[in-house]
């Protein structure tokens, strides 16, 4: 592991102690658990919390996957190069709804929108 892997293990440590702190303080101040709740509710709140990150995680991914792509590309009908633009698209993860962003083309000469492959 070079240094700069290092540190950014560290950092996510860091973060995620920082994180788990602040939605302990969140569920406590927000009446969800109050005295000695049933172990139940605290792994839930803990379950939301990695699927929060997790939601994240995919697009910050997705992003980071769309800057490298051309900003134009053949419309699969007549050939003919299009621009492309970022379009949102809710899908469904397994850890919920996620708002990603994607390339879509919109042909004037065939009249029809398209997403081209990677």
């Amino acid at each position: 592991m070079d240094d700069r892997e290092s540190r950014l293990r560290e950092r996510f440590t860091e973060l995620l102690r920082q994180t788990a702190e602040a939605k302990v303080a969140l569920d406590r101040a927000g009446g969800r658990i109050k005295g000695i709740p049933h172990y139940s509710v605290i792994e839930d709140a803990a379950h939301e919390v990695g699927q929060e990150v997790s939601r994240r995680v995919q697009q910050m991914h997705m992003r980071e996957l769309l800057a490298d792509q051309p900003s134009s590309a053949k419309c699969p009908k007549c050939g003919r190069q299009q621009p492309l633009k970022l379009k949102k698209r809710r899908v469904t993860s397994g850890d919920g709804p996620v708002e990603l962003d994607e390339l879509a083309g919109d042909c004037s000469h065939c009249r029809r929108a398209f997403f081209p492959s990677a």
